[in-house]
């Protein structure tokens, strides 16, 4: 069995959006982390956790409870690096650039931001846009 192994996002970049996020809604928070695994675990997780038991790209676990050292976290956010891989191919945009989507993705829904929403997910949609445009010039 032959193993790939695709880089990730790099962890400077992955800070920077997240700063970048914070600051567009006006929140300050200490963590949040971010999980990268392949199909096979995001299936395991998405079955668990929504009773789909197949892939998806980005899922999203809220927490949002300050630690005993006051500390605010955010929570999870899983991506599926397989899944990431193929929609990139599909959208002929780099892997990185969709790593970041995602994560933007994953991180306004610990934010509390819902597209399953019709009236939500026109104003999700502008925040990811609004704050992928203010990343890429920044960067």
């Amino acid at each position: 069995r032959s193993f790939q192994i695709r880089p990730i996002i790099e962890a400077a970049r992955l800070r920077c959006l997240v700063h970048c996020v914070l600051q567009e809604v006006g929140l300050g928070a200490d963590c949040v982390s971010f999980v990268f695994v392949d199909d096979q675990t995001m299936s395991d997780y998405h079955g668990r956790y929504a009773d789909v038991p197949e892939p998806t790209d980005v899922l999203s676990f809220p927490v949002q409870e300050r630690g005993p050292d006051g500390e605010l976290n955010l929570g999870d956010v899983v991506i599926c690096t397989d899944q990431a891989a193929r929609q990139a191919r599909r959208a002929n945009q780099t892997y990185s650039f969709e790593l970041e989507v995602l994560a933007l993705h994953g991180l306004l829904h610990l934010l509390g931001y819902d597209h399953k929403k019709k009236k939500d997910f026109a104003k999700m949609k502008k925040i990811e846009d609004l704050i992928l445009n203010k990343f890429y010039k920044k960067n």
